[in-house]
């Protein structure tokens, strides 16, 4: 076993769920610097990876979605993760990267708000007035999705 396998199996472990979260956000990202970049230069085998492995990802944000507890913001994740995988499918079947590059902001928006969260000290929860707040019985603090470009699409 390599170091950086090391490396990913010791994070993944140590993770709290928010923190899974954020690695799973983390990948994202990566991956669609890595999609952006190969087509670009016109590697179709990296890019079809790429988008191959943002597609898998944004399947495993969908999967931890709680519509009980997370109420209407696990509806606008999911609206959202509907609008990745769209972008997605769209700039590899245009072969364009624009629409990659539409969903690198707000995919690195949430990650940035995933990690402030895995932040907070346990039981604290995000008000959504203010952006931080005291915990909810047995509830996780939840992002908002960012403001801006990509967002009153996947609001509609």
């Amino acid at each position: 076993m390599n170091a950086a396998t090391t490396y990913h199996r010791r994070a993944l472990e140590g993770a709290t769920p928010v923190g899974l979260i954020v690695l799973l956000y983390q990948a994202a990202v990566v991956s669609l610097r890595r999609g952006i970049a190969a087509m670009e230069a016109g590697d179709i085998e990296v890019r079809t990876q790429a988008l191959n492995r943002v597609l898998a990802l944004v399947g495993e944000l969908k999967a931890s979605l709680n519509y009980d507890r997370g109420g209407e913001v696990a509806l606008q994740f999911a609206r959202f993760y509907q609008l990745a995988d769209r972008l997605v499918m769209q700039a590899s079947f245009q072969q364009d990267a624009q629409p990659l590059r539409d969903l690198l902001d707000p995919m690195v928006q949430i990650r940035d708000a995933w990690q402030q969260v895995d932040a907070l000290p346990v039981g604290k929860q995000f008000d959504r007035s203010t952006g931080v707040g005291e915990a909810a019985a047995g509830g996780y603090a939840q992002p908002q999705p960012p403001s801006g470009g990509v967002r009153s699409a996947w609001e509609a």
